[in-house]
Formats: C-alpha cells, sequence, structure tokens
C-alpha cells in the first residue's frame, strides 16, 4: 500500500487544521487545535503565535505519522500579520484580519496610493504595519520582515520568508498591473517595506529544516509550498476553480462567500484576491461573525447543545426572532465597524431554540443580500455549495436554501481550507495531472436542500424586516464590544 501523502495545514481564525490526502484526494488523516483571540474595548485582535506552533507540534506528528509526505501547503486566516526577526521569530502578538485599530493609517494610505480595489479598511492588512511600528518602538527597531499568517508557518518550516500573491493581492495598496504594492507608499514610514518578496502561491519557498522537522514530524527536505489564503484552499476544495464554477460559501468563525472570476474584476464594496490558479481572481463577500455568532449563543445555555438538529427541531421558521448577526463590525457591503448584533422580536414564548433558529436565518439573510448585489453586477450564480464548519449542520444548509432560494449542496471535500492545501501541494509538485481533477472532486455532493417555495415566501417577507431592524446600526452605533473567542 503506498503510504505517500500531501499535506495541507490551515491557519484559521480559531484553531489550526492539519489533514494529509493521498494522490487521488481521499483525507487518510485529519487532526486540529484550537486556540484563543485576546480582544478589548479598542477593536484590537490579537493571537499568540506561540500557540500556532504549539498546535503544529502537536498536529503534524499524529496526521504524519508512518507516512510519507510528498509536499506541504499552508494556508490562513487572512490578512493577518506577524512582525517576525531576521530569524522570522515573532516579535509580539499576531495581528488578526479582525483587528481594527489601524483606520487612521488605512486612510492615509489611501490618499497617497488612490484607486486600490480593496479599499481604506484595516481588514486589508497593510495598514496594521505603520500602526504597531508606532506603537512598540521595540518591534520598530528589530522588525526585519512583517509575515502573513501562512507565511509564518512556511518560514517555521524552511527559514525563508515569503508573500504568497494571493495575500498580497487582498491587502490595501496592492497594484495589480504590477503584482507589487504602489510605489507611492515606498519612503513614507509605512513599513511597506518590510514585507517579503511576493511568491505565486505554488511556488515551492524552500524544504522543511532540520530543527523544524524535529518539531514536527515532517521529514528534513520536504517542499513546503507558499500557499495562500483560505478562501484560496476552500475553492480548490470546493472545486470552484475557473470563471462559471458555482459559487461557494465557507462558513467558520466568519462567513466567507466568493466565486472565480477574470483576473482584475472590480466589484465596489466587495472584496477582491488572486485565486491559487493563475489568471482567475476570487470575488469574495463576508460577514464578520458567523460561527463566532452560532457559538455565542450556543453558550447561553451550558445545559443544553443548541447546535444539535433534535434541539432545534420543534423550533419554528421562520422565526418570530429577528437577530442582525454583526458581533463585531461588519464587513460587504457596509464596511461598518461600529455594528454590533441586534436581536429584536423576543416575548416570553422565545426559546434559546428560537434564538439559534434566527441566528442562522440572520446570516442566511446576509448572504442573500450578497447573492442579490453580484448578480446585480452581471454574475449567474444558480446554487451554493457550502464547506468549512458550518456546512455540518443540515439544518442550516436546509436555511440557507430556503432563503436564498437556491439549491444547496455540500460537497464530499468540504472539509475545509485545509484539505484545499493539500491539494494546492499537489498542484505544485505535479501530482494532480490538471485542474479536472480537482474540479471533479468538488462535484462529489453528499448533501443536497432544494429551497421550499413556501418557506421561501414566508423569509422574503422576514428578511425585509431583518434590512429595517440592521439599519439601527447605522443611526446609532453602539460601543465597540469584545469579539466572541470561541466558533465553530
Amino acid at each position: 500500500m503506498d503510504d505517500a501523502v500531501l499535506i495541507g495545514i490551515d491557519v484559521g481564525t480559531t484553531s489550526m487544521k492539519v489533514v494529509a490526502t493521498d494522490a487521488s484526494g481521499r483525507i487518510v488523516a485529519d487532526a486540529a487545535a484550537g486556540y484563543g483571540t485576546l480582544t478589548d474595548h479598542a477593536g484590537s485582535a490579537e493571537q499568540n503565535t506561540d500557540d500556532w506552533l504549539r498546535a503544529l507540534a502537536g498536529l503534524l506528528p499524529r496526521v504524519v505519522e508512518r507516512r510519507r509526505p510528498l509536499a506541504v501547503a499552508v494556508t490562513s486566516q487572512a490578512p493577518t500579520l506577524v512582525a517576525v526577526d531576521r530569524e522570522c521569530r515573532a516579535l509580539s502578538p499576531a495581528l488578526t484580519w479582525l483587528d481594527r485599530r489601524a483606520g487612521d493609517e488605512a486612510r492615509r494610505i489611501a490618499e497617497l496610493a488612490p484607486g486600490s480595489r480593496n479599499g481604506a479598511d484595516p481588514f486589508f492588512g497593510t495598514a496594521k504595519i505603520p500602526w504597531l511600528l508606532a506603537h512598540d518602538p521595540e518591534v520598530a527597531r528589530r522588525s526585519a520582515h512583517f509575515l502573513a499568517a501562512n507565511g509564518f508557518v512556511t518560514a517555521f518550516l524552511t527559514g525563508v520568508a515569503a508573500l504568497d500573491d494571493t495575500t498580497a493581492s487582498l491587502m490595501q495598496g496592492f497594484d495589480e498591473r504590477t503584482s507589487a504594492f504602489a510605489t507611492e507608499l515606498y519612503g513614507q514610514g509605512l513599513g511597506v517595506e518590510l514585507l517579503p518578496e511576493v511568491v505565486r502561491p505554488m511556488q515551492i519557498v524552500g524544504t522543511v529544516t532540520r530543527s523544524a522537522s524535529a518539531a514536527t514530524g515532517l521529514p528534513t527536505g520536504t517542499p513546503v509550498i507558499a500557499g495562500g489564503i483560505d478562501a484560496v484552499g476552500s475553492a480548490l476544495e470546493a472545486g470552484a476553480l475557473t470563471p462559471g464554477d458555482p459559487f461557494v460559501e465557507m462558513s467558520g468563525f466568519s462567513s466567507v462567500a466568493f466565486l472565480p472570476v477574470p483576473r482584475g474584476t472590480t466589484v465596489p464594496g466587495y472584496i477582491h484576491a488572486r485565486h491559487g490558479i493563475p489568471g482567475v481572481d476570487l470575488l469574495i463577500s463576508a460577514q464578520v461573525t458567523a460561527g463566532a455568532t452560532i457559538d455565542w449563543v450556543n453558550g447561553l445555555d451550558s445545559a443544553t447543545d443548541l447546535r444539535d438538529a433534535s434541539t432545534l427541531a420543534a423550533a419554528s421558521r421562520p422565526s418570530h426572532v429577528t437577530f442582525v448577526p454583526s458581533l463585531a463590525g461588519e464587513r460587504t457591503p457596509t464596511w461598518n465597524p461600529s455594528a454590533r448584533g441586534i436581536i429584536d422580536g423576543i416575548d416570553l414564548s422565545t426559546t434559546a431554540a428560537d434564538i439559534m433558529v434566527s441566528a442562522m436565518e440572520g446570516i442566511a439573510f446576509g448572504l442573500a443580500g450578497d447573492i442579490e448585489t453580484l448578480r446585480g453586477h452581471g454574475f449567474d450564480i444558480n446554487e451554493v455549495l457550502c464547506t468549512g464548519g458550518g456546512s455540518s449542520s443540515s439544518l442550516w444548509l436546509e436555511i440557507k436554501a430556503d432563503v436564498t432560494g437556491l439549491t444547496v449542496r455540500r460537497p464530499r471535500a468540504g472539509h475545509g481550507a485545509a484539505q484545499g492545501a493539500a491539494y494546492l501541494a499537489g498542484l505544485a509538485i505535479g501530482e494532480f495531472a490538471s485542474i479536472d481533477d480537482l474540479r471533479a472532486l468538488g462535484r462529489e455532493i453528499v448533501e443536497q436542500h432544494d429551497p421550499d417555495e413556501e418557506r421561501h415566501r414566508l423569509y422574503q417577507a422576514k428578511r425585509r424586516r431583518s434590512i429595517q431592524v440592521a439599519r439601527l446600526n447605522d443611526t446609532q452605533p453602539p460601543d465597540v464590544m469584545p469579539v466572541p473567542e470561541t466558533a465553530s
């Protein structure tokens, strides 16, 4: 029996996931370990990179054991940045994509280099660099590079600093014409000079070092691929590879939905990033808290798992409760960092199950709104493929079908970005003959939900109510609140 495997690693917002697949794309081993995010009222959202490395050292030996890794690729939450020294050791906590403290710096970057496809928001990463340099003199003195989360892990494995172009293209100020950051940003004290060389996601950046091998169980000399953002991993896993392939939603801590489009496509207010496939971009919509909202609601009743389908069976749909799930600000399309969750319509009959169903509905309403907008820009969306942790809930998939009026499918792959990272490794070393091999894997469907016409009609009316309630965030923004630290 052939023990050769491809290793995929995903540095998620709430956990590290490691997957081994065989040459056919079948998962033969997987493992995950969680970690926390430190937040406060000022909008910070930091993670300890030691937690990442501990998770990696605990997971990889279990997945690699008695197997022969052919290559490794890493995807990650993005854009999350880490300041490192010359040996690629972290100098401070990682500033995650959720960290919104660099608003002034984002606006300054927009003034110096206007016209970026991705707007003046701290989410887009670049502004975090000058913010950290200004607020931590020791980091400013010792920084050799700023690495993305996946770049930090590849540097740990290889000793080589690199920035993959899917992450770079997601960052504010990236110039699509030159595949580099705008020249106007250099020499302005913004620290963009500390970003490493931009490389393609399928480029081999190095091989596993002796020290990394001792820590992880990966054999010395194993090729390590640059990798990319988590959306690229999920797109590869779901077979969303080129324009015309299906629309994919990935639910974890946040909800990210994406569509493969021609390189250079722009839709105002949405997120744009390069795909791992040459000449293709991903057009992305995103809600800040999806799985995080579900886990927050689940934590309201410590005695009951409200995510269990049997617990929710008695709850009516649509729920009489309206839940706006913006628990930590919002991304597309409003880009309102002050937006917060709103629960409307509670009465004495309301149960915890009702609130859970309403939370699932609220996230589905956001998905429906993004689909409606993208259709308005001429994109043909006729179905939704759901991946990630949220796709394990059949009820939630059914709600998404009823709300959007579209067929919702869960592919057999469906594991999440880590499995797509393994596929990326396979593409990089030629284990897959072509991307058509991956497209076929993504077409293996294990669950399908068609919309119920009557429920869809009722949900259309409820969605109008949800939009009215959500407008409270535009007129009466509440104080910034901490972000939940756990998610599905």
